[in-house]
């Protein structure tokens, strides 16, 4: 097992790790091409648009992660029945996407930002099934394979779209493009992945998988729109430029929390099997890699303390050395993330994880509230703290339960 997990995390972690090098290096090139206005409203867009991927998923992934670690000979049953399931799913995230940006007063223009982006969760959903039905056999190297197909090809378009001056519809179109060639590769790799392409709609079985799967699309919804909360706040509150500054540099924590999650989802058909065997052994393994996420987190957390002026000059440019001040904050906000990516795998493979989506939800309205007080009162260092503060709530609730499940 020890060296399935290992395997595994390195298959993850290593294609998050390559794959959010490169989104940086482009997200630093278009934040150097483009005006800091435009590159706000990318940045707002994309933290909008970004919190609607889970919801298009609802859960499915961790419920297929769940059911066919346990029991794999159901892989192609649950494929070719959650395929049609999916493509509606995606189609009314995107519906949701436009009446939410329509109800936040959103102009004509940002909502076809919205939508262009929006276009490739229909792709993306498709992708990672097919990647999510490998994870659960724990054959992680086809999610790693897609995270970097995904980002290469994003890359190639976007650079290529900005360097032709087409604007900014045509660099987020990239994202529609890139996943739409990533899902024909693996189209191509379903025989080899021993899984056939037969969608077959079965109503029954689709309405308990959602009935199933709920609790844990509410557990991704929230922890996405948690994410990236306080960027959507602080564009909402503060402006587009602002929304650029303070975005450029809480893209790092974008970008590093992938890979303690990569970590997470490697150990998570691990942790669902142990919980049902062993739970003696699942709490070893449980405090043994939340010590490993805490020193992984120690060199960033140095790095950011320390060296702001650094990180801000070498990549972004001097016209975004405003954000040096949000950096203390957010160098202890790294510590917390990594910490917190653990927990929920416990509480999702307990037999009654929709028991904590109260304290979840509370996690998010503690953050909301401290950025609704924090960001007009005091800027980009509000919205900083207002995060440190989320996170610190957030990992006394999570150990708390999680300590209260493994005693039981």
């Amino acid at each position: 097992m020890n060296k399935i997990i290992a395997q595994n995390s390195l298959f993850l972690t290593g294609s998050h790790v390559v794959s959010r090098i490169i989104g940086f290096l482009y997200y630093i090139f278009l934040a150097r091409s483009l005006s800091v206005e435009s590159f706000g409203i990318y940045t707002f867009t994309l933290a909008f648009v970004y919190n609607f991927f889970p919801v298009a998923d609802f859960g499915l992934e961790r419920l297929v992660l769940k059911d066919i670690s346990r029991d794999v000979s159901k892989a192609q049953y649950y494929f070719s029945r959650i395929l049609p399931l999916r493509i509606i799913l995606a189609i009314l995230s995107i519906f949701s996407i436009l009446l939410l940006g329509l109800i936040l007063g959103q102009n004509t223009k940002q909502l076809f930002y919205f939508l262009l982006f929006g276009l490739a969760i229909i792709p993306y959903n498709l992708t990672f099934l097919i990647a999510s039905i490998q994870n659960a056999r724990e054959k992680m190297q086809y999610s790693a394979l897609a995270n970097l197909l995904a980002i290469l090809f994003t890359v190639f378009w976007g650079i290529l779209f900005t360097r032709a001056g087409l604007g900014l519809a045509y660099i987020l179109s990239a994202f529609l493009l890139s996943y739409s060639i990533v899902f024909f590769l693996f189209f191509l790799l379903l025989k080899k992945m021993d899984l056939h392409l037969k969608p077959v709609w079965d109503f029954d079985f689709c309405k308990r998988l959602l009935s199933e799967s709920w609790q844990f699309a509410v557990f991704m919804i929230i922890g996405v729109f948690y994410l990236r909360l306080s960027v959507v706040m602080v564009g909402l509150l503060a402006g587009a430029e602002s929304s650029g500054v303070y975005g450029s540099s809480y893209k790092f924590i974008e970008a590093l929390v992938l890979v303690p999650q990569a970590i997470a989802l490697a150990l998570f058909p691990a942790f669902s099997r142990l919980y049902l065997e062993n739970k003696i052994k699942l709490r070893s393994v449980y405090f043994k890699f939340l010590g490993l996420l805490f020193l992984l987190s120690l060199p960033i957390f140095a790095a950011f303390w320390f060296l702001p002026d650094l990180i801000i000059k070498y990549s972004y440019g001097a016209k975004y050395l405003s954000a040096v001040a949000v950096y203390p904050a957010l160098a202890i906000a790294v510590i917390l993330f990594f910490l917190n990516s653990l927990p929920g795998n416990i509480i999702q493979v307990s037999e009654k994880p929709k028991d904590f989506l109260p304290f979840s939800v509370a996690n998010f309205l503690f953050l909301l509230a401290l950025c609704f007080y924090l960001i007009p009162k005091f800027g980009l260092i509000g919205a900083g703290w207002a995060v440190v503060g989320g996170e610190v709530f957030g990992f006394m609730i999570n150990n708390w339960y999680v300590i209260k499940i493994l005693k039981n």
